[in-house]
């Protein structure tokens, strides 16, 4: 998708106050330092997922200078449980936002949800040429006892978080933030047993037990081969998506001044995401360190507020964001000239 045209007028993240570590004993001295961070952001057990992103659109509302009016479209992301079973909290993000005659839209992507939410926007906005802006949300809390933060996964530990994002048409309604030059993905869906291994299909949430625990599947895919068969075979396709995003945004790789990647393990964003980028583009840009750890589906709306805070005026930012199944997504952004 060439996104020409279309800006972020603003962008937000929230984190809760609160922050935890691990258990005593539970992690040893070489898991932390393959994790890479010491805490994670712990939201209050009163405050919902949908609540907190709540909060997040009407910071960005405010600083967007977008009229809720022109909002024709909500898409909310989550990763994880959003307070009911059977609901739809975008229809709730858009209620308590006021913005009850917008398009409310669910995404369920993990960790790859921000991205496909904005995707969505953006292909709503040039379908949809009447339209001004459309708000992108994202909201997770990752609490026992469904979720052990710090174990249930073993490529990354989950801060609670919320973000939202205004997407709109570059020079029309509120200040442009960044401009969305160009966002594409590739997937693959082949690898979807990735997580979820060989236990059976069930009726019901949990059913499989809590804490969810991913790390039985990991083990199965990495010892059966998979694992190195997705990598042979996904590395030049990304390399391919990363060169068709730059020529899409009409720029080279030179001309990336900073690059944004998923929130995992130390282990995987050094061992295996930036040796990639830098074989793909090369150069020395600046790399955004991580310091929360995985934030669910709001890993790439989170790395927006990130970018453009690292990004002087005129500078190209690349974003790279992934999930299990598998898809990847790959953004360049521009910081606008003063």
């Amino acid at each position: 998708m060439t996104a020409t045209g279309l800006s972020i007028k603003a962008a937000t993240l929230w984190l809760p106050e609160g922050k935890e570590g691990p258990a005593e004993g539970a992690l040893s001295a070489a898991d932390m330092e393959r994790i890479g961070i010491s805490e994670l952001h712990v939201a209050p057990e009163d405050l919902a997922p949908p609540q907190m992103a709540v909060q997040a659109a009407g910071t960005v509302l405010d600083k967007s200078g977008v009229d809720r009016d022109a909002i024709g479209c909500v898409v909310h992301a989550h990763s994880y449980h959003q307070g009911f079973d059977m609901w739809s909290p975008a229809h709730y993000v858009a209620h308590q936002a006021g913005i009850d005659e917008a398009l409310p839209i669910n995404v369920h992507q993990l960790c790859n949800g921000g991205a496909v939410a904005l995707q969505v926007a953006a292909k709503w906005l040039t379908a949809t040429p009447e339209q001004g802006a459309v708000l992108v949300t994202s909201s997770d809390r990752f609490s026992l006892p469904g979720f052990d933060r710090w174990a249930s996964d073993d490529d990354a530990t989950y801060s609670d978080s919320a973000t939202a994002v205004v997407l709109g048409r570059t020079g029309e309604g509120g200040d442009d933030f960044l401009h969305l030059l160009s966002m594409d993905m590739l997937t693959d869906s082949q690898w979807e047993s990735q997580m979820r291994g060989e236990a059976d299909f069930t009726s019901v949430p949990l059913a499989h037990g809590t804490p969810i625990d991913l790390r039985p599947a990991n083990k199965v895919f990495r010892e059966s081969g998979a694992a190195g068969r997705m990598v042979k075979l996904t590395v030049p396709k990304l390399y391919d998506l990363v060169m068709g995003v730059l020529a899409k945004a009409g720029i080279g790789p030179a001309d990336i001044s900073s690059v944004a990647l998923p929130r995992l393990t130390r282990n995987m964003r050094e061992g295996m995401f930036k040796p990639a980028v830098k074989e793909f583009i090369g150069g020395d840009p600046r790399y955004l360190e991580c310091t929360t750890g995985c934030l669910g589906a709001g890993d790439f709306l989170a790395n927006l507020v990130d970018i453009e805070a690292d990004l002087n005026p005129g500078e190209y930012g690349m974003l790279i964001q992934g999930t299990g199944g598998y898809t990847f997504t790959c953004a360049v952004v521009q910081a606008p000239a003063k």
